[in-house]
């Protein structure tokens, strides 16, 4: 016989523990819909049965006998009086369900859309709701996902109060999320989302020194992510003793704090709160303290308190009456509390040192990324990696390695057996348990783009099986250079020339091709710093004095020692005696400004208001005398 929705009412009642004479029953629900107060809030509570049967040798909990129309009454009585509302299913006769109450986490519309009939169709048999019955849950509250696409909440029943306490199921859990020691059973990952992009997953920014590859990357983050997207980037460079702990993530020793500041959970600080007020008693604080305890740890308060052998300590068993003495009442009921207990002590101060597994920036933009895969609002997630081979990418990637080959769907095609350090974390952010966690792989919404500089000696290399995992985007030596065209500067002490910053690089660098110099060595628009080559005020002048300190610090430094190391005569044949010495040539350009170069680089710059010791002078440099006018 099946279980009855009368029955079950009576049953919700016992364990809510509700007083029928404080109860208002909804009109139209058969006494199904109730609102109660909850600690002092008002709680609409829709009253339904679990059944079971079986089919194909599989058994099932059946909620046909739900009561659409009676759900809706209810539903709308909620949702216009602004009341918390939730569906809870109760059957205490069936075996493997009996110590649990079942909570439908959705709106009334989202399960009508899922029914065999609408909830205003009054012959409305109600809802089938069909959960496999060979799980078994553990914990306080456990999320089962139904074939029908939504969720249940399996409660056990002792903390059916609680779970009322935190959670609001208008529409399913507003605003309110599991807390970590609840042990719920959280959806399954999705690593394919669906997102769709123009920009590929994985991505390799490449060019000369200055091209603008971190420029074009910032333009591009902005585009994928949009406004407000802190949260989603992380942005890491890459050098010689970057490791796979530094990326991925590893065991670190950590200091911990034993003091109250370090207590995390709500309730235990509301409880902290209460415990360390000096200004009440002992009762009063029991007192304060006994809804929050009273189901399932009720006889621990006086553990908690210290009071065991005070005569005038009044404690209540669950029910509410004078245990008369009585410690030992209900103790089936108690549960660990260490960390309670530990509250209740003066904070010392002392720091220990302690061993965490510390996530790297792949790690946590991988969690981040899987988290949002679990929601209605799919975005992307991004990790920018600044000079990547200049790092070991073999040794830093490791076996994550194999995850950046992603298939037609973007997600990576071949997981990989996930470490017992990175299954254990990955419970703890995720939610569920470690072996959840035995293989993983990167998901659709996260991408990985970064930045290359051929040009820098002393770089590892990347083999080929690297390689093609990556989308390589090569950035031109001139791509850049729109926002430099018409930025001038005036140079020099003794010959004051009035130049353009772009038309010098573009000469310099047409030097170093005719000398077989290869473009990744050549001077990108962006060589000096774009804070500095674009005035901030928006208009053509250039300041003189930082352009000049950059010039020589890196333009000079890096054409001497490095891209025309072996050209310093003919490159520096303008320049004064000593143009073998780079801090000869330095002194040579605060005077002559671009006349330590050769003729050819000094003919293929326009430059303006040209003046030797305050003379003019004619195009071909020579003094125009006072006579000649």
């Amino acid at each position: 016989m099946a279980y009855t929705y009368r029955e079950a009412i009576k049953t919700a009642y016992k364990y809510l523990n509700i007083d029928e004479n404080k109860v208002e029953v909804i009109d139209n629900t058969n006494g199904r819909g109730i609102v109660y107060e909850f600690d002092g809030v008002k709680t609409v509570i829709f009253i339904y049965p679990i059944s079971c049967k079986q089919k194909n040798k599989q058994n099932f909990f059946d909620t046909r006998d739900s009561g659409a129309k009676e759900r809706g009454v209810a539903w709308k009585y909620a949702k216009d009086n602004g009341l918390r509302y939730f569906c809870l299913g109760f059957n205490e006769e069936q075996e493997r369900y009996k110590d649990y109450v079942l909570s439908l986490e959705s709106d009334e519309n989202s399960i009508s859309n899922i029914s065999f009939r609408k909830a205003s169709d009054s012959e409305a048999t109600g809802t089938q709701v069909n959960i496999p019955n060979d799980f078994i849950p553990e914990g306080k509250f456990i999320r089962i996902c139904t074939p029908k696409g939504f969720y249940i909440a399996a409660i056990k029943r002792e903390f059916a109060k609680e779970y009322i306490r935190l959670f609001d199921n208008r529409p399913y859990m507003i605003e309110k999320k599991f807390e970590e020691d609840d042990a719920c059973d959280v959806e399954p990952i999705r690593f394919e989302t669906g997102y769709e992009s123009p920009f590929p997953r994985n991505r390799i920014l490449f060019g000369a020194p200055g091209t603008g590859k971190s420029f074009t990357i910032n333009n591009d983050r902005e585009e994928l992510l949009g406004v407000d997207n802190e949260d989603d980037y992380e942005r890491v460079t890459f050098h010689p003793n970057y490791s796979y702990a530094n990326f991925v993530g590893t065991y670190k020793p950590v200091m911990v704090d034993d003091s109250a500041d370090s207590i995390s959970l709500a309730t235990e600080k509301e409880a902290l709160t209460v415990l360390t007020d000096e200004s009440i008693s002992a009762q009063e604080k029991y007192d304060l303290l006994y809804d929050k305890f009273k189901d399932g740890k009720l006889t621990l308060l006086p553990f908690l308190l210290g009071l065991f052998t005070d005569d005038d300590f009044k404690t209540r068993k669950k029910d509410g009456s004078d245990t008369a003495d009585d410690n030992n009442a209900e103790r089936n009921h108690g549960r660990a509390i260490r960390p309670y207990v530990n509250l209740s002590k003066p904070s010392s101060g002392k720091k220990d040192i302690s061993y965490e597994y510390v996530p790297g920036p792949f790690m946590r933009m991988y969690v981040k990324a899987l988290k949002n895969s679990r929601t209605d609002n799919i975005k992307p997630f991004l990790l920018i990696i600044e000079e990547i081979n200049r790092a070991n990418v073999a040794a830093v990637f490791g076996d994550v390695f194999q995850l950046l080959d992603r298939g037609s769907n973007f997600v990576s095609e071949y997981p990989i057996q996930a470490t017992e350090d990175i299954k254990k974390y990955l419970a703890k952010e995720l939610g569920g348990k470690p072996e959840d966690y035995n293989k993983i792989k990167i998901p659709d919404n996260m991408f990985i783009w970064a930045t290359m500089n051929s040009a820098d000696q002393g770089v590892f290399p990347m083999d080929t099986a690297f390689k093609r995992r990556w989308d390589f985007t090569y950035l031109g030596i001139d791509d850049n250079d729109k926002e430099l065209q018409g930025k001038f500067v005036t140079i020099g002490s003794k010959e004051k020339q009035r130049i353009e910053w772009n038309e010098l690089r573009k000469a310099i660098n047409e030097f170093l091709a005719e000398s077989k110099i290869n473009e990744d060595k050549q001077l990108g628009p962006y060589f000096i710093s774009k804070s500095i080559v674009i005035p901030k005020d928006g208009g053509t002048e250039i300041d003189s004095k930082l352009f000049c300190d950059a010039f020589k610090n890196k333009v000079l430094m890096y054409l001497f020692d490095d891209a025309a190391k072996q050209k310093h005569q003919s490159l520096f044949e303008g320049s004064a005696k000593g143009y073998t010495r780079y801090s000869k040539i330095c002194e040579a350009f605060d005077e002559q400004g671009i006349g330590i170069f050769n003729s050819r680089i000094q003919n293929a710059v326009d430059v303006q208001d040209l003046v030797i010791n305050e003379h003019p002078v004619d195009e071909n440099r020579v003094p125009i005398s006072e006579s000649n006018d």
